[in-house]
């Protein structure tokens, strides 16, 4: 009880800074690939904190980068982040979309690599703006307009920060290396795998992070053993065929369009496996030229997501021959390029039993909930398989917390002592590692 005192005395002494630093978090919010303001904010702090960093294409392998937006946007949001305030020097080697933070505190004594990942980008989608939304209220609301921390990042980075100042306060804890990876890309499950390729995860024993809210709604609640953690694939699917006018000539054009359409139409129509939930989703689709143009190209984003990876390659398996088929059936050419994966994640059985432990012995936690279901997919498992692979082990959490209008809703908001639960739990286990 002795070192939960002081590991909470700690914590709570900086909570009300962490919640100030979630606050400019969310006011300054940056998508995938572009999260230069979060990169500066996190390196300048952890800096004066006393950690090494590394920065750019030390953590981020650029071949990596998946779907990465144009030099124009990064421009507009790299100078959007030096107008908010962080120095240049913290972000300069993260241009072009080397963006995230590895941080690394050694200890005096020997001991295993213990890493925490937080993740850093925020979702493209318009935060609410009506009294009753507490960040428009208070004044923190998201100002970039069409981007905004609507799934909780920007506590997840400010749990990261809190629990990195406890540790540069409480240094006699510190045995082995202390890894702190503040990863972009989350949303669009690529970041990760940027990381991985970087080899930032090679030399960890231990690996540990979670989420706020999601299935664990009430203040207090951590889920430790989170199972339902969905494999999914991305791709983008293009169809080309050719060109001809509509009403002179219609049977000399190879119809792109129609290609497609076929192809989303009986991509839904994949029969369901039997022994768990499958899913597949056509989030955008563009085709076309002109009103009297047989449509010489469409491409669309395709999704398919498994209760297990075996369920996942069932439906990617089926998906490709859809949309082969649909390519003879309509003369077309096909390209299918892959655009992000996650897999499923199993949390170590050891680490399970041991976060238990931990989370009944700390006052922070009100209910230890043994198991819950996250029921999406998730950017780390990719982190985690990686340490697990190499023999270490890994684990996956849920902070309780009321989510708003819920997550990647324009009226998502956090209870922000979750922040501190979170940083307490984080600490708190990492001294029984240690033990």
């Amino acid at each position: 009880m002795e070192m939960h005192l002081k590991q909470d005395e700690i914590i709570d002494r900086y909570f009300e800074e962490a919640v100030t630093w979630r606050r400019q978090l969310h006011k300054c919010p940056q998508p995938a690939w572009l999260e230069y303001y979060a990169t500066g904010v996190i390196a300048e702090k952890l800096s004066a904190w006393g950690y090494t960093l590394s920065l750019g294409k030390n953590v981020i392998d650029p071949e990596k980068l998946i779907l990465s937006p144009n030099a124009e946007k990064h421009n507009e949001e790299y100078q959007r982040a030096l107008k908010f305030g962080v120095k240049e020097k913290f972000i300069a080697g993260a241009k072009g979309g080397l963006t995230g933070v590895v941080a690394v505190l050694k200890g005096d004594r020997p001991g295993p690599t213990v890493a925490f990942r937080f993740d850093i980008d925020s979702n493209e989608v318009c935060e609410a703006s009506d009294s009753g939304h507490r960040p428009a209220c208070e004044g923190f609301a998201s100002q970039n307009p069409g981007y905004a921390h609507m799934c909780g990042h920007d506590a997840h980075t400010a749990m990261g920060l809190l629990l990195a100042r406890y540790f540069s306060e409480n240094r006699e804890a510190v045995k082995g290396t202390i890894k702190f990876i503040f990863q972009p890309n989350e949303e669009n499950l690529s970041g990760a795998a940027a990381m991985v390729a970087a080899g930032i995860v090679d030399d960890v024993d231990y690996l540990l992070s979670g989420h706020v809210g999601t299935s664990v709604k009430q203040i207090g609640q951590i889920a430790i053993n989170v199972n339902n953690i969905y494999p999914v694939s991305r791709f983008e699917v293009a169809f080309r065929g050719r060109a001809s006018h509509a009403a002179i000539r219609p049977d000399e054009g190879k119809n792109a369009l129609l290609g497609a359409c076929v192809a989303v139409t009986n991509l839904y129509a994949i029969a369901r496996h039997g022994n768990g939930a499958s899913r597949v989703n056509v989030g955008t689709i563009e085709a076309g030229t002109d009103w009297n143009v047989i449509a010489d190209r469409a491409s669309f984003w395709l999704e398919t997501r498994g209760a297990t990876d075996e369920i996942n390659n069932y439906m990617v398996s089926k998906a490709k021959e859809i949309l082969q088929g649909a390519a003879i059936m309509y003369g077309l050419e096909l390209e299918i390029k892959p655009a992000a994966v996650a897999c499923g994640g199993i949390n170590s059985p050891e680490l399970v039993v041991l976060g238990s432990k931990v989370a009944q012995s700390l006052p922070s936690v009100k209910q230890v909930l043994l198991e819950a279901g996250l029921n999406g997919s998730e950017d780390f498992t990719v982190m985690m398989q990686r340490v697990q692979s190499r023999g270490g082990k890994a684990m996956f959490v849920l902070y309780g917390t009321p989510t708003g209008g819920g997550h990647h809703n324009a009226a998502f908001d956090i209870d922000e002592m979750v922040i501190a639960n979170g940083a307490k739990f984080l600490a708190a286990i990492h001294k029984k590692i240690m033990e």
